[in-house]
């Protein structure tokens, strides 16, 4: 434990260190913050050991007993919470949203096969923000040099073509991360620029196993997924590898199941984050009578975490409306894929 940081229990290493580039702040899922507006108050929050108004998911996450992105930052730069001055040492640099999945809780912005996807959904209500963007902005990679870190993240972040370019003049030493949603097979070239690095982490996105991954990550097969992590495995060793998967309330039933599956595939790290927007999917969007349903198929998880169920009607059937029309588009159903939770929303 880096000395002093139990008197800061609160402080989070992000403000002081980092910059989302695709977001413009210090931190993705700040709430209701703009950067040349409230910079200086997430600081001075943090600074003084203050729980930050900005900072809601990290709290509502470590008040439900999970490992919050505040927490995982802290002990990955631990060596950087004594610090006390934003000086910016890792970055997160977008690659485009070029992506050939359109995943059920996803959308445009971060998805173009989510487009013509989004009109049938939501028919008459153009995107404002919906746009293909195929590079790497130039402008965020100027100070690469001065970064100890970056992650990459799309759209699908290993069909970027501007990736691939600059990595090829990426300095061999920087150590860097990327996510993935497993679908890629990387070709001879891929692999050997990857490897060419000495370290690299590359995340699997996997919010389910079987039917219930590809009824959440459209049109993804399941087993061509296996396939290509086996080949990764065999390319970079477990040390390089780990696993994120989202908790929706389309999934949240099967947690126990999915981690255990997932980890006979990837025995590494894995890491869960829970969706809050938008509300349809958020984890807790469920009525009580589903909620007692979702505790008891999943004794392992509730052994720690604690959750308030929203028991919503409205949202729940909003939810399940945008699920009619998003089956209607891919042609899957829900009562085929996860028929345990179709029987509990009857």
């Amino acid at each position: 434990m880096v000395k002093g940081y139990l008197r800061m229990s609160n402080k989070c290493v992000l403000p002081f260190i980092n910059n989302d580039y695709q977001s413009n702040s210090p931190c993705c899922i700040l709430n209701d913050f703009k950067t040349d507006r409230d910079t200086q108050e997430l600081l001075d929050d943090h600074r003084n050991n203050r729980k930050s108004k900005f900072c809601d998911i990290c709290w509502k996450m470590e008040d439900l007993g999970m490992t919050s992105k505040r927490q995982i930052a802290n002990e990955h730069y631990k060596e950087s919470l004594e610090q006390t001055e934003r000086a910016v040492s890792t970055a997160v640099i977008p690659v485009g949203n070029v992506c050939n999945l359109y995943c059920i809780t996803c959308g445009p912005t971060a998805s173009t096969s989510w487009l013509k996807k989004y009109q049938h959904v939501y028919s008459g209500m153009p995107h404002d923000n919906a746009k293909v963007i195929t590079d790497i902005n130039l402008a965020d990679v100027r100070d690469m040099n001065n970064l100890k870190h970056v992650e990459f993240i799309g759209g699908e972040t290993l069909r970027s073509a501007s990736l691939w370019q600059y990595l090829e003049t990426l300095d061999k030493k920087k150590a860097f991360s990327l996510q993935t949603n497993g679908t890629v097979e990387l070709t001879q070239k891929q692999v050997e620029l990857l490897a060419s690095f000495e370290n690299f982490n590359i995340c699997f996105s996997l919010d389910g196993y079987g039917k219930i991954f590809e009824y959440m990550r459209q049109p993804a097969k399941w087993d061509k997924v296996c396939e290509n992590i086996k080949q990764y495995i065999k390319n970079f060793g477990i040390h390089r590898l780990s696993t994120y998967v989202t908790i929706s309330n389309l999934n949240i039933l099967y947690i126990d199941d999915i981690v255990l599956n997932i980890f006979k595939i990837l025995p590494c790290t894995i890491q869960l984050n829970l969706v809050h927007h938008p509300v349809e999917f958020a984890y807790n969007n469920l009525s009580k009578h589903i909620g007692i349903a979702v505790e008891k198929n999943n004794p392992v998880f509730f052994k720690k975490h604690s959750i308030e169920w929203r028991d919503d009607s409205s949202s729940l059937g909003v939810t399940l409306d945008n699920l009619k029309k998003q089956d209607k588009f891919s042609k899957l159903k829900l009562q085929e894929h996860l028929p345990e939770l179709f029987k509990l929303l009857q």
